[in-house]
């Protein structure tokens, strides 16, 4: 953008004089000389990253003159510029001004087309045109005619330095004082930001003289411009987690997921074809409901500012072949893909589609903190395993993979005799501990092998082997699994209540097992000791008859050693907590 900010910015449509006369505008035989003096170039911008590493080239095109021994400067066509093309300033005017309000164009008997559009005011300033209008067409007709122009130099911006507050920075180049092209060439891109859109600069000032003219002096003073980049983050979070690339989270069968892709609003130009794709590749064990899509622009606070309608501002495509149900007015996408972060996801993709023209009316949130936000709701199936992950990235920038990671596991115990042997046909349920905190959702399955047609969604039963498993559960520090035996083995009783507590820990650090009085009014839940590595194991006493429970050690009394396993992660930490300390 035409960084003319004290330039032009109080006479953006008036004529401009320097000491009687417009800028560049030279008297009949007055020669003049080029000032050659330095200025600094300072290039700011609200990340690191969006200055340090960026090259770019810079052509003059605009040259201070200096007449006699005065102050006084003008503006002309930069000597080099106009000796290899002379009439490529007034057709980039031209080209730039068609379609504008003013509808001018440069007449034929001008001297100096630059020095008449400064005059003129048609050069629209950084803050009323950022993105598009009469100076950007401008500087993008010179960048597209670029063998026309000298050979440009090029500076690499390093060394950025906060300028005042934590999202305030610079870095700065010296040139010889006057007007500048800069292009932005870095390659490859640096990571998180775009490269910048063509930019005018110039140094000095504009003095206001008494007779309300305006003179051009102290051409060597900073010149200083906003780096027209942007920020290119994206991010991928699960239920409103911020962590990009979530390793922590974790989700239950049954459990719808809120997936949230944070991209960008892009420049028009640098969008191939007529529309913008936020792609995802949902992981097998996963059901999307492709009516909860949303897409809305969110300011820095993650506030809404505005939201796309469905249809006229974007569409919502699968790939061919994909697996798309209608149920309840809905349409559902059932998710195949497989992979993840480390090799990538192959499968069907879900594909929400926005259009150049809604892009074209979201141009003013481009930077200054805003995102595009694209979120739906996915629920959790019973043909999540061990983990649901999901892909997305945009059609800007498809190299630039993002990806959502949620871990579910499995709780394993075993049902033994007094002498070992397994025990098989013992059904156990599991559920929250607490109803006000939700662990498993409605939804949930047990999903393992062991169960028959008698059990419930949430129901195992003890194999040929003694071993009863839940799968596909979540993770949760705070909030405890309850697991209680619904039906004993033939020739037990089935005692009301019985039932103990579990813990997992976000990521299967740890898990705690636990009875108090409510769950084991029978005092049939003992704790073992904690073994060299620190597994440990608990023990249910059934019995065959309620005269035995006062006994202990009876031939009718057959033992469950409940041992921790959690399957789906490493390095597991088995703690139990009793009441007790010794068998009753």
């Amino acid at each position: 953008m035409f960084s003319m900010k004290r330039l032009l910015s109080a006479t953006a449509a008036a004529a401009i004089a320097v000491a009687g006369l417009a800028i560049g505008a030279a008297p009949a035989n007055a020669q003049g000389t080029v000032a050659d003096d330095k200025a600094q170039f300072m290039f700011t911008a609200s990340a690191e990253n969006r200055l340090n590493g960026h090259k770019l080239e810079y052509v003059k095109i605009g040259d201070y003159i200096r007449y006699g021994d005065t102050d006084a400067y003008g503006v002309r066509v930069n000597s080099a510029l106009k000796e290899k093309t002379p009439n490529l300033i007034t057709d980039a005017l031209n080209d730039a001004l068609k379609d504008s309000t003013t509808t001018q164009q440069v007449p034929s008997d001008v001297d100096d087309p630059l020095a008449w559009a400064l005059s003129q005011g048609v050069l629209d300033s950084i803050k009323d045109a950022p993105w598009d209008g009469v100076t950007r067409k401008f500087a993008t007709y010179l960048v597209n005619h670029m063998s026309e122009l000298p050979t440009p130099g090029t500076a690499t911006l390093k060394n950025a330095t906060a300028q005042g507050s934590s999202d305030s920075f610079g870095a700065y180049i010296e040139l010889p004082a006057g007007i500048y092209l800069f292009r932005d060439v870095t390659s490859p891109v640096v990571e998180d930001s775009s490269n910048a859109v063509p930019m005018l600069v110039h140094s000095g000032t504009v003095e206001k003289t008494v007779d309300n003219k305006y003179r051009l002096t102290n051409i060597t003073s900073e010149a200083l411009v906003e780096m027209k980049n942007y920020s290119t983050e994206m991010s991928f979070s699960v239920n409103g987690d911020t962590t990009t690339d979530s390793t922590g989270r974790t989700a239950s069968r049954g459990e719808t997921l809120t997936y949230t892709m944070n991209g960008y609003v892009p420049k028009t130009d640098e969008v191939t074809g007529d529309n913008l794709d936020y792609v995802s590749t949902p992981q097998k064990g996963l059901k999307v409901d492709l009516s909860s899509v949303k897409v809305v622009i969110v300011n820095k606070d993650g506030k809404t500012v505005t939201a796309a309608d469905s249809g006229s501002d974007y569409s919502v495509l699968t790939s061919d072949g994909a697996q798309v149900d209608t149920k309840d007015g809905k349409q559902w996408f059932t998710a195949d893909g497989t992979g993840d972060s480390s090799t990538g996801m192959t499968g069907h993709t879900i594909t929400v589609q926005l259009t150049k023209n809604t892009l074209t009316k979201w141009q003013n949130y481009i930077g200054s903190g805003y995102a595009m936000r694209v979120s739906y709701d996915a629920i959790v199936t019973s043909d999540a395993t061990t983990q649901v992950d999901n892909e997305f990235y945009m059609s800007t920038l498809p190299d630039k993979k993002k990806y959502a990671h949620s871990v579910l596991t499995s709780l394993t115990f075993r049902k033994v005799d007094a002498s070992g042997k397994p025990l098989a046909g013992a059904r156990f349920k599991i559920e929250s501990s607490n109803p006000n905190q939700l662990v498993l959702p409605s939804g949930y399955v047990n999903a393992n092998a062991n169960r028959d047609a008698s059990c419930g969604n949430n129901e195992a039963i003890s194999n040929a082997d003694g071993w009863v498993t839940f799968d596909g559960l979540a993770q949760n520090p705070d909030v405890a699994y309850k697991i209680t035996e619904v039906a004993a083995p033939n020739g037990y009783i089935t005692l009301d209540r019985l039932s103990f507590v579990v813990n997992i820990s976000n990521q299967g650090a740890k898990v705690v097992f636990g009875d108090d009085l409510t769950s084991d009014p029978y005092g049939l839940v003992t704790a073992t000791a904690v073994d060299t590595k620190g597994s440990n194991s608990l023990t249910v006493e059934n019995v065959h008859s309620i005269a035995q429970l006062p006994l202990t050690g009876g031939a009718g009394i057959a033992f469950m050693v409940v041992i921790a396993a959690l399957l789906s992660t490493a390095g597991v930490i088995v703690v139990v907590r009793s009441r007790r300390n010794t068998t009753v």
